[in-house]
């Protein structure tokens, strides 16, 4: 017969399993020896924050303006693109250190940073400072062939300091409809220098009124100091100026020198002619730039053509501007 080994388990006592019908003696029990626990103290719990409640939405990263590139057209200056884009003068020449602001060429491009403030699309009502008191002739417009209006005024400055940063707009106002065409003017040369004229020019493209009133507001002129640098003395000698035979256009040539006593060349020049009429009233406006610097002690020669935009030139105006 197989033995049988019966196993109890008891809640405070463990007895040993052992073969049926031996009985194995009681363990002695020992006491132990108190043991004192001494409790860890940690660092001072900090108060955990609240977790964001699961219904509360998470915002949404913003889109971070960027810069963007402006390509320069012909009679824009940076004051223009300015206020084209709504931010300062002061941030775009910061954007664009190496840029001369009186030495655009057309094509180049500068870097636009991004608008502070939206700007307006009002052309009647821009943001600009006060500008220099000029004056402002009635403008001069004719229509075209193709159904837009050319507008031509000739400004005369009477202060005795030279200013820069001139532009103006032009306004028509339908007398039929009453409707207000805007376009901002930009002048040929950056400088109006005391006592000084400077034509501006700009362009209506279709549709246009057949019968309109003209006029023009002054948006920006900025005293240059007496101090400036920024432009060198230029003077045009043997100019020559030629009328085509139905005086429709005139050929302006001649040659152009530094006159000033300060020291450097010029890397850019410019000449615009201002055509008038037999009541000289502007009817044409053209610039040329030079390809190549004017360097001191030497002369430049010059070639440009202008075409009336309604009736006969009778005389032309030229103007020169040099920048170093």
């Amino acid at each position: 017969m197989k033995k049988v080994y019966l196993c109890f388990l008891a809640v405070v006592l463990l007895t040993a399993c052992s073969p049926s019908g031996t009985q194995l003696p009681s363990p002695t029990l020992r006491p132990v020896a108190a043991v004192m626990l001494t409790p860890y103290t940690g660092a001072r719990p900090t108060s955990t924050p609240s977790l964001t409640p699961a219904d509360t939405p998470t915002p949404l990263p913003t889109v971070t303006p960027t810069p963007r590139l402006h390509t320069i057209r012909r009679g824009e200056d940076l004051f223009g693109i300015a206020l084209y884009y709504g931010i300062s003068l002061q941030d775009l020449l910061t954007a664009n250190p190496t840029v001369n602001p009186y030495a655009l060429r057309i094509g180049d491009q500068v870097v636009v940073p991004a608008a502070q403030y939206t700007p307006t699309l009002d052309p009647r009502n821009p943001p600009s400072p006060t500008p220099v008191g000029l004056s402002l002739p009635q403008p001069d417009c004719y229509p075209t062939r193709d159904g837009g209006i050319w507008c031509f005024a000739l400004l005369a400055n009477p202060q005795t300091f030279d200013v820069e940063g001139v532009s103006a707009v032009f306004r028509l106002y339908d007398r039929l409809s009453g409707q207000i065409f805007s376009q901002n003017a930009y002048p040929p040369l950056n400088r109006l220098a005391a006592d000084g004229v400077l034509p501006l020019a700009v362009y209506f493209p279709p549709p246009t009124p057949v019968q309109f009133d003209a006029g023009m507001e002054l948006l920006t002129a900025l005293p240059i100091p007496p101090e400036s640098k920024r432009y060198r003395e230029v003077e045009i000698t043997q100019d020559e100026i030629s009328l085509s035979e139905d005086s429709l256009l005139a050929d302006a040539s001649g040659s152009l020198r530094l006159s000033g006593e300060e020291d450097g060349d010029a890397s850019v020049v410019i000449v615009a002619a201002v055509a008038l009429d037999a009541q000289d009233r502007v009817v044409g406006v053209r610039r040329w730039e030079s390809e190549q610097p004017l360097m001191r002690e030497q002369t430049l020669p010059f070639h440009l053509r202008v075409y009336t935009s309604s009736s006969p030139i009778v005389r032309v105006i030229l103007l020169a501007e040099a920048i170093p």
